[in-house]
């Protein structure tokens, strides 16, 4: 049972960094500039207590959300090719728009993906380019009322991301503290049938890991006790929720249970039938097969630093130490890996 609690402190860590709690809340998030049509001085800008318009909370029939294309046309237009920023060359487009019976917008978290994934390139092109980008992969995947209603909605997300940040919450406050302003902001901008449609799941999930963050923190409770109270919290959440939490911290887990395992003494073989119970054999394979260049690229670098205090022993000179220290790392590894030596190592570049 030790193990079983040593296991779910490191997943219950790794889930309060996966939701990203303090930067969420913290306000920190780029600001993007006003999108193209709107002024920087916000005269366009809708305000918290300003009427804003309804949103469409359609529930998204079983079968839209089985198959998030469902509203995508055939013969949508498609935009000039544009060179896409550097973030985002090679990558598949996050997210869906989906449509109802009627033709009005499904409001659901995939909205945010798509969002989400054309804003992370703020900063490498300008904010009307990056509403182009948008606007253009609704059209694409949407046509009517349900697209009229997804670009507007992404305005409305840009006002709430500079509300979220331009609205600090002290650092040192309770991380439940920081998302309850949070989901007020959120409930401001949206009103609170879409915010929780938008954010509800990340929402409880956040609530999860603070859940389990006290939980983990109070000394009076056995591990057994910590254990089953993180299980019932685990459980009270939606089903697809659970799943993603899981497979997000399922290598996390699999580490602390082979180190718990390493450091009862273990041995290979007991390792890798743990691997095949777990993962299956393939993947024991694979995570045999990195365990073995791990340690052969931790021979290198032990090996490099041996070398190189040698040198630093022997060679007095400043200049003379210094390269013989470069003839040493470029004989030693490639180009990639001169570039991963010196950031370990904190050499110059």
């Amino acid at each position: 049972m030790a193990r079983r609690g040593r296991t779910a402190f490191f997943v219950a860590m790794a889930l309060v960094a996966t939701v990203g709690v303090g930067r969420l809340l913290s306000g920190e998030r780029p600001r993007p500039a006003a999108p193209s049509g709107r002024s920087n001085d916000g005269a366009a800008r809708p305000g918290r207590k300003e009427a804003l318009p309804a949103l469409s909370v359609a529930p998204a029939p079983t079968r839209l959300r089985q198959a998030l294309s469902v509203s995508r046309p055939h013969a949508a237009p498609r935009p000039p090719a544009i060179t896409a920023p550097p973030s985002l060359r090679g990558t598949g487009v996050d997210g869906a728009v989906i449509a109802d019976e009627r033709g009005d917008l499904v409001v659901g978290p995939e909205l945010l993906g798509l969002f989400d994934y054309f804003l992370s390139a703020t900063g490498e092109e300008p904010a009307p380019a990056i509403r182009a980008r948008v606007v253009a992969a609704i059209r694409e995947r949407a046509t009517g009322r349900a697209a009229e209603q997804a670009i507007a909605l992404f305005d409305r997300y840009l006002g709430y991301r500079e509300a979220a940040g331009e609205a600090r919450v002290e650092q040192e406050a309770d991380p439940a503290e920081r998302l309850a302003a949070l989901r007020e902001i959120r409930r401001a901008w949206f009103g609170e049938a879409a915010a929780a449609r938008l954010f509800g799941d990340e929402e409880r999930e956040i609530e999860a890991a603070i859940e389990e963050s006290r939980i983990l923190a109070d000394e009076a409770l056995s591990p057994e006790e910590r254990d089953a109270r993180i299980a019932e919290v685990e459980a009270a959440l939606p089903e697809a929720v659970r799943e993603a939490r899981e497979a997000a911290t399922r290598p996390l887990a699999q580490q602390a249970e082979e180190q718990a395992l390493r450091d009862a003494g273990a041995s290979d073989e007991a390792l890798r039938a743990h691997r095949v119970a777990t993962v299956g054999p393939e993947a024991a394979d694979r995570l045999a097969e990195l365990d073995r260049q791990r340690a052969a690229w931790q021979q290198r670098l032990d090996a490099f630093a041996g070398a190189r205090a040698d040198i630093e022993a022997t060679v007095a000179d400043p200049d003379a130490r210094r390269a013989e220290e470069e003839a040493l790392i470029e004989g030693s590894f490639t180009p990639e890996e001169r570039l991963r030596v010196r950031a370990i190592l904190g050499l110059p570049r």
